[in-house]
């Protein structure tokens, strides 16, 4: 068993960084954390390897209590971001360092720096040092230094955010497949929200203090608990508009300027006495198609309307259209196979069911009982 738990931890510097943070990562799992740059990733995983003193709490490492144990006799091993390797050694050197350190007997160091080395494909870079391999060798050789080691957890501090498109493609495929990441608890941490939906087993959203919600990527995304989440995990950015509920006839709407939209059913029947309310939509831009491309074959409950295009960008998998309609500015994703004009007309539908609904003071997602999700895993 390597089980990885967090106990209420702080941690502040001039103020508050984790606040009463609480986790619970089992054996197996890859658990990723995403969240803005300077909100507390890094200083998260540097607090459970032991790089950094806690305030308050307990760390915990199969049930045993390492809150005070020192890094290396901790059982962690972290990737960071700028790989750290030693200048002057050798790849087989840098990769064997934690274990010359812990003493391992020379035959066994070989035998392990073998093995990680085929398994990240790099056997052939050993006798090369750092200045003599590129970027995408450099972070495989950083990983294997900290696969080499077998700690009861893995903590990979963005180890590939620098990297270009195709060497990232490649390592994110590594990790899908590296059996010993399944051996033991491992912490990714990202501001790629694409990355942490590909990784994670499980993804926590890191705002103020902690974590603000945490469940599979398709739980995050569809039902993301308060705008913040919403607006950090999703590309293009999801449409934000300001706006009330109110009724019409025995209907619930969304009333923006000229802007009018339905409410779901489901929604309106738990709202129905908050006519009135100022709230926020949230319109992701994957549910909003021009119906020159798109068949509602399913027959979901859809708003259509006129809009003008105001630009057009194609960006090889999908295209972007900003919109103008209503009065308002919308993203919309099509075809990257058609192209749309400035100015010219366009008929788009939302999906209305898709539509996200949040509280115009607090952020909070109307259309679940969530508030602050504690981080109990």
């Amino acid at each position: 068993m390597a089980e990885l738990e967090l106990q209420s931890i702080c941690k502040a510097f001039q103020h508050p960084v984790l606040d009463r943070l609480s986790l619970k990562v089992p054996q197996g799992e890859f658990f990723v954390i995403v969240g803005p740059s300077g909100i507390g990733k890094t200083t998260l995983l540097r607090c459970i390897a032991g790089l950094e003193n806690l305030d308050g709490g307990k760390i915990l490492f199969d049930g045993q209590d390492v809150t005070n144990v020192p890094p290396y006799q901790r059982g962690a091993a972290m990737t960071f971001e700028s790989y750290a390797l030693y200048p002057h050694k050798t790849v087989f050197e840098n990769i064997a360092s934690p274990l010359v350190a812990a003493k391992t007997e020379v035959t066994e160091i070989r035998r392990r720096v073998q093995d990680v080395t085929k398994l990240l494909q790099i056997p052939h870079l050993l006798e090369r040092k750092p200045h003599e391999i590129s970027g995408g060798q450099k972070q495989r050789t950083a990983l294997g230094r900290t696969l080499v080691a077998k700690p009861k957890v893995y903590l990979l501090d963005e180890p590939i955010s620098h990297l270009d498109a195709k060497i990232r493609a490649e390592l994110r495929i590594q990790f899908h497949t590296l059996k010993e990441l399944r051996e033991v608890a491992t912490v990714y941490v990202t501001h790629d929200y694409a990355e942490a939906l590909s990784l994670g087993d499980r993804i926590g959203v890191m705002g103020d203090g902690g974590l603000v919600q945490i469940g599979t990527g398709r739980e995050v995304f569809d039902q993301p608990n308060s705008l913040f989440v919403a607006q950090h995990l999703g590309q293009p950015t999801i449409n934000v508009l300001d706006g009330q509920l109110q009724k019409d006839n025995e209907d619930l709407v969304f009333k923006s300027d000229e802007m009018q939209l339905p409410v779901s059913r489901e929604l309106a029947n738990k709202l129905k006495n908050d006519s009135g309310r100022e709230v926020k939509i949230g319109l992701r831009p994957q549910f909003i198609h021009c119906l020159s491309e798109w068949e509602n074959d399913k027959d979901l409950p859809v708003f259509s309307f006129q809009a003008e295009v105001e630009l057009n960008e194609a960006l090889g998998s999908y295209g972007v259209l900003l919109v103008k309609a209503m009065g308002k500015s919308l993203t919309v994703i099509t075809s990257p196979e058609i192209h749309y004009s400035p100015g010219q007309k366009v008929e788009l539908s939302i999906e209305t069911n898709r539509s996200l609904y949040f509280d115009a003071q607090n952020g909070m997602n109307l259309g679940t009982d969530l508030t602050r999700m504690e981080a109990d895993g």
